[in-house]
């Protein structure tokens, strides 16, 4: 490929030059930066933080790999197990039935917690009864 400016060795150089020190376009919009001025920051914003999450790689309930890409609207499949499920639109959630059985073991390891802290015996407070009043050192 042949410069504009020639083809002196000098002229070469700036040419590699310039390609290796482009300007990154979109570095505090990402992808929201296609949207130029219009719209609000507001909204760009919010569109650039949803597109995000949901290009970015998430965790497989299956195989637990983080290899899990949105193909569609709400369609999710792992990359590493090839498990293909329906999910919410822009974030993978874990199934009822999991959820459900996350709460069960929070909450029986919450009851194991107390039950603990019921056994041990705690240091007992001075009662009121046995402080005499009007009687303490200074």
């Amino acid at each position: 490929m042949r410069c504009r400016e020639g083809s002196a060795p000098k002229c070469a150089r700036r040419c590699e030059r310039k390609a290796i020190h482009m300007a990154k376009r979109t570095k505090k919009v990402g992808s929201a930066g296609r949207f130029g001025a219009r719209y609000g920051v507001r909204i760009r914003r919010r569109i650039g933080e949803v597109e995000a999450q949901s290009k970015g790689r998430h965790e497989c309930p299956k195989c637990k790999a983080v290899a899990l890409k949105r193909t569609a609207s709400g369609i999710w499949v792992c990359r590493h197990c090839d498990a293909r499920f329906a999910s919410s639109s822009y974030m993978p959630t874990p199934p009822a039935a999991v959820r459900r059985e996350v709460a069960v073991v929070l909450a029986e390891a919450k009851a194991k917690e107390e039950a603990l802290e019921v056994e041990a015996s705690p240091e007992e407070l001075p009662r009121a009864d046995k402080i005499k009043k009007g009687h303490h050192k200074e």
